[in-house]
Formats: C-alpha cells, structure tokens, sequence
C-alpha cells in the first residue's frame, strides 16, 4: 500500500500538470468569438489561478487522486458531445464540478454538495444546478473503461515528470494536447473555508439528503438518484457492476 506521502505528492504533480493543460487550452481557446453562454460561465474571471484553485480542492476536498483525472476525463467528454469551449470564465465551475462527481463516482466517502460548494466558491443552490447540467451534457456517462484511464493516468504522470510519450489515442482532445509542465506561480486561495461547520464526510453506502436537487448514492454505492421536485422527475445513473 502507498504511503500517505506518495500518495500526496502523487496527487501534487497531477493537478500541477492538469492545470497546465487547461491553462494551455484556454489559451488556444482565447482567440474564438464566444457565442454560447452557459451555466457554468461566470460574468469575470475569478482572481484566483486555476492550479491555486485545483490545490484548494486537492486540500480541502480530501477526494482521491484518481478523482482528478476522471474529472479530466469528463471534462474531455463536455467538450467533445458539446462543443463545449472552454474559456477563463468557465472552468473553474467545470473543475469544481467534474471532481465532485468523480468522488461521488469513484470514492468510497466524500464530502455533501455543501461543502464542495464552499471549497468552490459558489453557493450550494448553483452547484446542484450545475452538478445536473454537466451530467446531461455528458449524457450522465460517469464510466470510464480501465485502459482509458490508463492513458489518461499515464500520460499525466509522464507530463508532469518531463517524460516524453507517443499518443495512443485519435482526436482532437484534451488528452492528445497536453503539454509539457509548466511553472505556475503558487497563489494561496483566496476562498477560506469555515472549518467551524459541523460537515463531515458522508458514506457512499448510507447517505440522507432532503435538499431538492440533492444527489444520494443508493445501496452498494453503484448508482446515483436526482430527484427534482420542482419538475417531479427522478433520475439515476452510476457505475456498472464489477
């Protein structure tokens, strides 16, 4: 088993070498005629940096390193089935949520909508939209096949060590554009969280949530359930069965 110190600097050089990759694709991206407003764009860039904000995350968040690069993977996804651009407006609502659903997916125990809400910056109310939002523009495909995550795990790792490696995949994706590291200036997060608050993390196996719009893990923790009371429906999704 890793030690809680390799897993923790295994962590460090993903998000260091996601935020490069994402630092890189707004660049690319900055030059487009922004015609499509969502959900997720705010009205200015926030302040913070998007490494300050995937290290706020990492620290607070508590989720696995696996968690962030399935969020890669689903935010690969938003842009491909949506032609989705993403801008310095948006990405840091797509980060927050593409990692709260991939600890919701993959961890065993995580933190409620509350609180990733607080870590992110934005109200609980926002991130249950959003949360909603990203699922349908995925198509709720929250699975993620073990060789895929495998390239994905790969070549993150060997980015963020300086280690060249051939692309095994075909697109025009996140994953067949990353760049090499890049240094980014550290920035302490400007969005204090309130330790004071009673929140703790929540059992996949045994979750109560009465807020509308709220997400709950039913038994076995393999599939989700949405209930919007507002329009009376119920949706569900999740991982497949082992």
């Amino acid at each position: 088993m890793e030690s809680q110190d390799a897993v923790s600097a295994e962590g460090g050089a993903i998000i260091r070498v996601l935020a490069a990759v994402l630092e890189r694709l707004i660049h690319t991206n900055a030059h487009l005629t922004q015609t499509q407003v969502t959900k997720f764009h705010a009205l200015k860039p926030p302040q913070i940096t998007i490494l300050a904000y995937l290290e706020r995350i990492f620290k607070y968040a508590s989720c696995s390193s696996e968690c962030f690069i399935l969020a890669l993977i689903y935010i690969d996804r938003l842009i491909s089935k949506n032609n989705f651009v993403l801008t310095e407006l948006n990405v840091h609502r797509v980060l927050i949520t593409a990692v709260m659903l991939a600890a919701k997916f993959f961890d065993d125990a995580y933190y409620n909508n509350a609180y990733y809400a607080k870590v992110g910056g934005i109200v609980v109310t926002e991130l249950n939209l959003l949360e909603v939002e990203f699922l349908f523009r995925i198509q709720f495909e929250l699975h993620c096949p073990s060789e895929l995550y495998s390239q994905y795990h790969t070549e993150l790792i060997h980015h963020a060590l300086g280690v060249a490696v051939p692309n095994t995949t075909a697109g025009n994706n996140i994953y067949v554009t990353m760049p090499n590291p890049t240094v980014v200036p550290r920035v302490t997060p400007v969005l204090p969280v309130d330790t004071g608050l009673p929140i703790t993390p929540v059992n996949g196996h045994n979750v109560t949530l009465s807020h509308p719009l709220a997400v709950a893990m039913n038994n076995g923790g393999t599939s989700y359930s949405h209930h919007d009371e507002e329009n009376n429906n119920v949706y569900v999704y999740g991982r497949s069965q082992a």
